[in-house]
């Protein structure tokens, strides 16, 4: 087996596209990752993906922007801005895991803090798995084993009611005696609906509603610490833009683009051929050989980013569309389903604002600077150094209302 690294940006667009090319970034990950959307490959990552997608839409993605995120915003908040201070990688936790859950079909019949807390719990040792892959050796089999002491509790409280009630449900539809429109909005109920196409095992259901957990909680986490630094960064030297982000609507927008392309959730991504395959510069990557999408050096292509393109700048000019966050969301057959809901699209001409798709990461920023979110100058924040990749394990910031940016 020959390692190919493909580092510039129309071999890295090349190589995504590629359908001979297996998923093979969370190879390491297989006890929580083998069986789930962004794994799978061929026609049972069509069904699959085709399936979930009946989900992803625009008007549900609209409901959680506008009805939704405000509430969960408001009742998160609030203690911390009563207590002055925070860190931002709890309160990301805590936000996303809220919205993540009921948009996964994870019932929480209780409520209470204990509950929340116990999800949280569980969320954390989750994020452990997609991260295997850049971890150091000797922490590796520590990690397998909180990870499956997790999924042995995610699915005894959590997942194995939540699917019952769902196919209970699914069961009166069909027999007549439930309206469709009765039924749940959220993915579980959306597997539960097309399981004659899909025919997934319980193991498989259990990896499924771990995957959009910690994909839509954990992933979105790492793109909201890295923007909200970014942008305090920004306004320390650029303090002329306090009044952009007061009077734009869309610059908060394009803040979390261009921090999103500085900081993909994964660095790199992976695939292995299936048979000969040539990428970009004519290589020709044999059966069984890996290749490592280097999105990082792809996003800081200075040919379509500019000189700077290793560097912060939310007034950066390229051409519009999914390019101006670079990669980071994927591309091919594994583009992220969730991208809209987590960044947004970019505005057209003369689109309202109440129409307009900013993303869950846009307006949780602006939620954090109308609180006057500040780095504490007395706690630095600290970055994750049990993996390889740049991500904060805590960063310690004060809620200073009147030097509220916003």
């Amino acid at each position: 087996m020959t390692e190919h690294e493909v580092m510039s940006f129309d071999g890295c667009v090349h190589a995504l596209k590629q359908l001979d090319l297996r998923q093979s970034l969370y190879d390491e990950a297989s006890l929580m990752m083998e069986h789930v959307l962004v794994n799978l490959h061929g026609s049972a990552h069509r069904a699959r993906r085709n399936v979930e997608a009946t989900v992803f839409r625009k008007d549900v993605f609209l409901h959680y922007e506008k009805s939704v995120l405000p509430q969960t915003l408001e009742e998160t908040l609030a203690p911390f801005r009563a207590a002055g201070r925070g860190d931002m990688v709890d309160i990301g936790y805590r936000i996303m895991m809220n919205l993540t859950v009921d948009f996964a079909g994870i019932d929480r019949p209780l409520r209470t803090p204990e509950e929340t807390g116990e999800l949280l719990r569980l969320l954390m040792e989750f994020s452990l798995a997609p991260a295997l892959g850049q971890s150091r050796p000797e922490d590796i089999e520590p990690k397998k084993a909180r990870i499956r002491a997790a999924m042995e509790a995610f699915d005894r409280q959590f997942l194995a009611p939540s699917l019952a009630r769902r196919q209970a449900l699914w069961a009166e539809c069909q027999a007549g005696r439930l309206s469709a429109d009765a039924l749940d909005k959220d993915v579980l109920m959306a597997l539960v609906m097309g399981q004659d196409k899909l025919q997934m095992s319980p193991e498989e259901f259990v990896q499924e509603g771990i995957f959009y957990l910690m994909a839509g909680a954990h992933t979105t986490i790492h793109s909201l610490s890295h923007a909200i630094h970014e942008i305090l960064e920004w306004i320390d030297g650029h303090p002329e833009d306090r009044e952009t982000l007061r009077t734009d609507p869309y610059f908060i927008q394009r803040c979390v683009y261009e921090s999103v392309r500085l900081h993909p959730s994964s660095p790199v991504a992976k695939r292995r051929a299936l048979c000969p395959v040539t990428l970009h510069d004519e290589i020709v990557a044999q059966p069984d050989d890996q290749i490592v999408i280097n999105l990082r050096a792809a996003n800081r292509s200075s040919e379509l980013f500019g000189d700077n393109a290793d560097r912060f700048d939310p007034h950066r000019e390229i051409a519009k569309g999914p390019f101006r966050y670079g990669l980071s969301m994927g591309h091919g057959m594994h583009a992220c389903l969730g991208r809209n809901l987590a960044i947004g699209v970019d505005p057209r001409d003369g689109q309202s604002s109440a129409d307009h798709q900013y993303g869950t990461v846009p307006l949780i920023v602006e939620a954090l600077l109308k609180c006057g979110i500040q780095r504490d100058p007395s706690d630095s924040p600290q970055k994750d150094e049990t993996i390889t990749r740049i991500t904060w394990a805590r960063y310690p910031v004060l809620f200073l209302s009147q030097d509220a940016i916003l």
